[in-house]
């Protein structure tokens, strides 16, 4: 007779090694908040920023190869009635005028100066880029809207509203 292999004991099988769940939850939220940061740091230092500030980071000549193309808005807001006072106490000499692109960005913003007659205003906003699908233009109070141009039209027309 022939011996008989030996008896090998074989006990229950470990399971795969996991890693606790916290662990990948915890890698997820520091990639978020370290996105978060950077998103908002360039945000903070953005042309955005400068050009909310008055400023602006590339020049306001087109003519400039080493910055994209920019143009200036021009444009009057004339108010038939009595402006500055009752309902259009907003629109007055060194009232707001914000262009603005089609997402509601604002590229830059300007003042209304005083032109002709005591209730016409006029405005001058530099350093818009070029390349936007819409331009529009944002005076006065939340209320009043926005009046919307094309590039062309924005450039070479300028924006001329009325009120009243």
């Amino acid at each position: 007779m022939e011996p008989l292999p030996p008896v090998v004991a074989v006990g229950p099988e470990s399971p795969p090694q996991r890693r606790p769940p916290w662990l990948a939850i915890g890698f997820t939220l520091v990639a978020l908040v370290a996105g978060g940061i950077g998103f908002g740091l360039g945000r903070a230092t953005g042309p955005d920023l400068l050009r909310s500030a008055g400023t602006t980071s590339v020049s306001p000549t087109p003519s400039s190869s080493s910055s994209p193309n920019v143009f200036t808005v021009s444009g009057t807001m004339t108010v038939n009635g009595l402006c500055g006072s009752g309902g259009y106490s907003d629109i007055r000499r060194g009232g707001q005028v914000e262009i603005v692109n089609q997402d509601n960005e604002v590229l830059g913003v300007g003042t209304l100066e005083t032109g002709v007659g005591s209730c016409s205003f006029e405005f001058s906003v530099s350093g818009i880029p070029e390349g936007e699908r819409l331009y529009g233009a944002k005076i006065g109070n939340a209320n009043r809207g926005v009046i919307w141009h094309s590039e062309q039209d924005a450039k070479y027309q300028g924006f001329h509203l009325t009120l009243g």
